[in-house]
C-alpha cells in the first residue's frame, strides 16, 4: 500500500478530517492534501509529526526502506554538501590569494586592474571548488 493510501486510511480510522489532522499535527492543510493525493512525499520531520499525532510507531509509513529511499530520490532535491563546502573553502582561498598577489604588486597596478585581478582569482578558485565538489558528489553518490 502506498504511503498516501496508508495515511488516508489511518486518518479515517482515527476519525479525523484532513482539517482536524492538520490542526492536531501542526501541518498545513495543503500539506496533508498533497501527501494523501500522492502529489508529494513528506520529509522526515513531517512523518514524525504525523506518526506522533496518529499514535503509530515512527517507522509506520516506511514499509520498505528501499522504496522510501527511491521516493526521496524521485523528489529530486539533495543538499550537495561537497559542492557547497568546497565552493566556500576555495572561494575564500581565492580571495586570500588574490589579496596577497594584489598587495604584493600593488605598486605596479592601478586600482581598477587590482580589483579585476582579485575578482578573477576568486572566481577561478570558486570554479575549481565547484568542479572538485561536483566530481566528489558524483563519486560518493553512485
Amino acid at each position: 500500500m502506498e504511503l498516501s493510501d496508508r495515511l488516508k486510511k489511518l486518518r479515517i480510522d482515527n476519525g479525523f478530517s484532513q482539517e482536524e489532522l492538520s490542526e492536531k499535527s501542526g501541518l498545513g492543510l495543503r500539506t496533508i492534501q498533497r501527501i494523501e493525493n500522492g502529489e508529494s512525499s513528506p520529509r522526515d520531520d513531517t512523518l514524525r509529526l504525523l506518526t506522533k499525532t496518529l499514535n503509530v510507531p515512527n517507522d509506520y509509513f516506511k514499509e520498505d526502506e528501499n522504496t522510501y529511499k527511491d521516493e526521496k530520490i524521485r523528489r529530486g532535491f539533495r543538499v550537495p554538501w561537497y559542492i557547497i563546502s568546497l565552493t566556500i573553502i576555495s572561494s575564500s582561498l581565492g580571495v586570500i590569494l588574490g589579496l596577497t598577489i594584489v598587495l604584493s604588486i600593488k605598486h605596479l597596478l592601478n586600482d581598477a586592474v587590482s580589483s579585476i585581478l582579485l575578482v578573477t582569482i576568486a572566481v577561478l578558485f570558486t570554479g575549481i571548488g565547484l568542479l572538485i565538489g561536483s566530481l566528489l558528489e558524483k563519486k560518493y553518490n553512485k
